[in-house]
């Protein structure tokens, strides 16, 4: 299997009981994570992730991902951490409903 059907290959697919996500930073030099679904994209300095709770982006300075387990939905990634963002589809629906949008129903 090469690396793109890795990242593109879910594991909601592999394993339908993953329901938990965990992150444990250390020192801001590397971050384990379960509950990965997806790996959407990654480069050095950012990886947006789905989680079973939604979306995730990881910003920092030479984020390299050292172990990934597609069946276990774990993760870890070395580098330094300098943002955790989550967001979620629902999040681009209330954005929407802003000052703008009610005064011009």
């Amino acid at each position: 299997m090469n690396q793109s059907e890795i990242f593109n290959k879910t594991t909601r697919e592999t394993n339908t009981n993953l329901k938990s996500h965990h992150m444990l930073i250390r020192d801001r030099k590397s971050i384990e994570l379960t509950g990965v679904v997806k790996i959407e994209s990654l480069n050095s300095e950012e990886f947006i992730l789905e989680t079973v709770l939604g979306y995730m982006t990881l910003s920092g300075h030479e984020l390299e991902m050292f172990n990934f387990s597609v069946e276990k939905g774990e993760m870890l990634i070395t580098g330094y951490v300098t943002k955790v963002e989550y967001y979620d589809h629902e999040d681009d629906k209330k954005a929407s409903k802003g000052f703008f949008s009610k005064l011009f129903k």
